[in-house]
């Protein structure tokens, strides 16, 4: 009896578990499946799920976005009385179907990389420490500028790894036109003119030791919206690197300082683009400047964005944007819904992602012919008016 009257103690003491029911695979993986949220100081704990038995006692049913399909969608109407909250999750940039209101509009709440959304996780990890972003900002770079400079007797001023020549932005055109004006070092899938180099014992290099060795690296994103940073900004200022970015309009929460990269909007052509690269190339005074945030003698933190600590240095114990922060966001979510505390707005939908900007460099090639061609042909034009002027 007492053995009994024991066990029933230990279970009650035991903090209580919501279900958090996963509606889709991630990317056809079970990686969610038996996930415990027990890291957020709540009194309660939540276990993420893909069985869907367990449909009725969760009240917070998560979607994949790359999996949702319109066919396969839980009871809207459970949806829309507030018996379930629908949540929408994504860390890439929108699906096709996320730029209108047709389906977007059956989601409650929205998981993803924006910092719009309900729960923010981004590519990166927040607070202090190994492994996060505030850390890669403060890490000494990889090699010196010397070290830098001897490298470029083999290697390109510039770097790209990159995996998809079907990025939505049409990025590789702008780069097609880029190495019509300076080199660059492209290791991947798409335009590969570099093999992955090897250490001496055969082991690979990995990502942060390629980009080591530049002096630049394309930190460009395969969709240009607002908030969608990846890891192609990290590997850079991790290393000690100069990123050339292109993503979103605004980068203020991810740049360390407002010189310590380089905004291919700022150029009007690849070229001019180029002309800036080889001039940096051939100063290493200027070069360094970019890096004034990694070498000072002054507390480095004092040289850092507000912006950037605020968002990323959190206090310990607090919910930063990264997958811990947002997975504890749903947790409380499935306790509330449970427990009757959440308030429940019946207008409440994620709506369409508006802000993204599709095929943006589609067109290079024949923007650059055009600008090329209207070069001529006002020097053309100005000949024939210093002629005709010469003649009266």
């Amino acid at each position: 009896m007492a053995g009994n009257t024991n066990a029933v103690q230990e279970r009650q003491d035991q903090p209580k578990e919501y279900p958090v029911l996963w509606w889709t695979k991630w990317f056809g993986e079970t990686i969610e499946e038996g996930r415990v949220i027990d890291f957020c100081g709540l009194p309660y704990t939540c276990k993420f799920t893909l069985d869907r038995t367990r449909y009725d006692e969760a009240k917070v049913i998560v979607v994949h976005a790359s999996s949702f399909e319109p066919n396969d969608v839980p009871n809207l109407h459970d949806v829309k009385s507030g018996k379930k909250a629908l949540v929408l999750n994504t860390a890439e940039a929108p699906q096709d179907y996320m730029i209108s209101s047709q389906w977007t509009d059956i989601f409650t709440h929205l998981w993803s990389y924006s910092f719009t959304a309900d729960f923010v996780h981004t590519y990166f990890l927040s607070g202090r420490g190994s492994g996060t972003f505030i850390n890669s900002i403060l890490a000494k770079p990889m090699y010196t500028i010397q070290e830098k400079n001897v490298f470029r007797k083999d290697l390109a001023p510039v770097a790209w790894i990159v995996s998809s020549c079907k990025a939505k932005n049409g990025r590789h055109f702008y780069i097609k036109q880029l190495l019509k004006h300076i080199r660059v070092d492209i290791y991947g899938h798409c335009m590969k003119n570099m093999d992955w180099p090897m250490h001496p014992d055969g082991r690979e290099f990995t990502a942060l030791e390629v980009v080591g060795q530049y002096k630049f690296y394309l930190s460009i994103e395969n969709s240009n919206c607002d908030d969608y940073v990846t890891e192609k900004l990290d590997r850079p200022y991790a290393v000690g690197v100069v990123p050339i970015l292109d993503g979103p309009k605004d980068y203020s929460r991810f740049v360390p300082t407002n010189h310590s990269s380089i905004r291919m909007d700022d150029f009007a052509t690849p070229k001019q683009l180029a002309l800036r690269i080889h001039q940096l190339d051939q100063d290493d005074a200027a070069y360094m400047k970019y890096l004034d945030y990694k070498e000072s003698a002054t507390p480095i933190e004092s040289l850092l964005s507000p912006k950037l600590l605020e968002t990323w240095d959190v206090p310990q114990g607090t919910w930063g944007p990264d997958g811990s922060g947002s997975r504890c966001g749903v947790c409380k979510l499935a306790h509330d819904m449970a427990e009757g505390t959440y308030q429940y707005n019946p207008k409440k939908v994620i709506g369409p992602d508006t802000t993204c900007y599709f095929k943006k460099w589609v067109y290079i090639s024949w923007v650059a012919e055009f600008y090329w061609w209207t070069i001529v042909l006002a020097y053309e034009s100005a000949g024939k008016k210093v002629s005709a002027s010469a003649q009266t």
